[in-house]
């Protein structure tokens, strides 16, 4: 799993286009290699090919490789030292998750590649005790879904998901049990209704008891806090969800592309 901090822009110097086609791809080869780490084939204290090279294996563009091997050194498992190449330092991730988002798209594919463990799922009323976004809906029953999210590898815990649904939606199928894609995936393929638009909210705050306990996280460990909402074409809400992450274990990724220029640069230009 993937080893959160601050990260850099891997495609700072490559065009839209550019990222667009290579962004897919990194994973696929960051994938790969560290499957030949853990098998390996790049044994630790051994060095990975040169990029020239592994964009010859591949290949694949400087900036798609660059970007596959940053993400290893994300996970821990490689180390780059100039004039000396890159290092195998481990044959297993650390632990952690980095979620990396420019678009609508990509959690989307986030939902697709964990797997979320239902814990509960009833029926609440609205009450003025609920978060300020649901207020608007006093009164009203929502279904409330609680569950755990896991990685590819269904180890330690990414976070704690509580997702409130709209009644319009709250005869959703399929969130009775392990869900391997996303309440919104499953409403939106059930209701002939589209999420256009997520509004998110996050903050920091020490995990209570209970949220830490399913987490394996000591009580008042530092927790990074994700609201969600998800609404329609038309701004109606969807649904809202809480996603809540051990800090030491996540990391959240957005690069914002620039796509106008300033008054004084269309002049000088």
């Amino acid at each position: 799993m993937e080893q959160g901090s601050t990260l850099p822009d891997d495609f700072a110097d490559a065009d839209a286009d550019v990222r667009a086609d290579a962004s897919p791809r990194y994973l696929a080869l960051a994938r790969s290699l560290r499957a030949e780490i853990e098998s390996g084939t790049y044994p630790v204290g051994g060095k990975l090919p040169t990029e020239m090279e592994l964009c010859k294996q591949f290949g694949a563009s400087r900036h798609t490789v660059r970007a596959a091997i940053e993400r290893l050194v994300r996970l821990g498992m490689i180390k780059r030292t100039p004039r000396v190449g890159t290092v195998v330092t481990a044959a297993r991730a650390k632990q952690g998750y980095e979620l990396a988002v420019g678009q609508v798209g990509d959690l989307l594919q986030y939902a697709a590649t964990t797997r979320m463990r239902v814990l509960s799922r009833d029926l609440r009323e609205v009450g003025d005790d609920a978060d300020p976004v649901l207020h608007p809906y006093q009164g009203q029953l929502w279904l409330v879904i609680r569950g755990v999210r896991t990685g590819e590898d269904a180890g330690t815990p990414i976070c704690y998901n509580e997702v409130w649904v709209h009644p319009d939606y709250r005869g959703v199928r399929g969130a009775e049990q392990d869900i391997e894609a996303s309440v919104f995936h499953l409403i939106e393929q059930q209701f002939n209704v589209s999420v256009s638009r997520i509004e998110q909210v996050i903050h920091a705050a020490a995990l209570p008891a209970d949220i830490a306990a399913l987490l394996g996280m000591p009580a008042g460990a530092a927790g990074l806090w994700i609201n969600r909402q998800y609404r329609d074409t038309a701004g109606n809400l969807i649904e809202m969800a809480w996603s809540v992450h051990p800090a030491e274990r996540f990391s959240y990724r957005m690069v914002l592309d620039r796509t106008w220029r300033s008054g004084r640069a269309q002049q000088d230009g």
